[in-house]
């Protein structure tokens, strides 16, 4: 199940743009650097910011959820799809610019799914860092 979940370093820059939505996964660490992956329970509901602490948890969410959130919160819809040689690639689309809606991105074609769903969340997360910059 954990494979569902974004990686540590994504999560962590999802926090740094100020993701902040409940999750069923999170990271934790005891001594602030070894981070371990857990999945919140219906019996165990943790509440991150008390029982563990905000420098020791991190919100892990789901592929499907971090695409939601820059989907409705900066209006960037991805699609994920595959060629006919099975390869796979992702395209993005900027619904804030209804005239030049194709964000262009590197044309790799990557080997699995897996592999372009983490690529795609990268270059999410590029877009976002930079155009805060500006």
């Amino acid at each position: 199940m954990e494979k569902e979940f974004i990686p540590y370093e994504q999560a962590l820059s999802l926090k740094e743009l100020v993701f902040c939505e409940p999750c069923f996964g999170y990271y934790y660490t005891t001594n602030g650097k070894d981070w371990q992956f857990a999945e919140k329970s219906e019996y165990y509901r943790l509440n991150d910011e008390i029982n563990i602490g905000p420098s020791f948890s991190l919100s892990a969410p789901l592929y499907q959820q971090a695409f939601r959130w820059f989907r409705e919160k900066y209006k960037i819809h991805i699609v994920i799809n595959v060629t006919i040689i099975d390869n796979w690639y992702f395209e993005l689309y900027n619904l804030n610019d209804k005239r030049n809606a194709e964000i262009k991105t590197n044309q790799n074609e990557f080997k699995t799914y897996e592999e372009t769903e983490l690529a795609c969340l990268n270059k999410l997360i590029e877009i976002v860092k930079n155009n805060n910059k500006q």
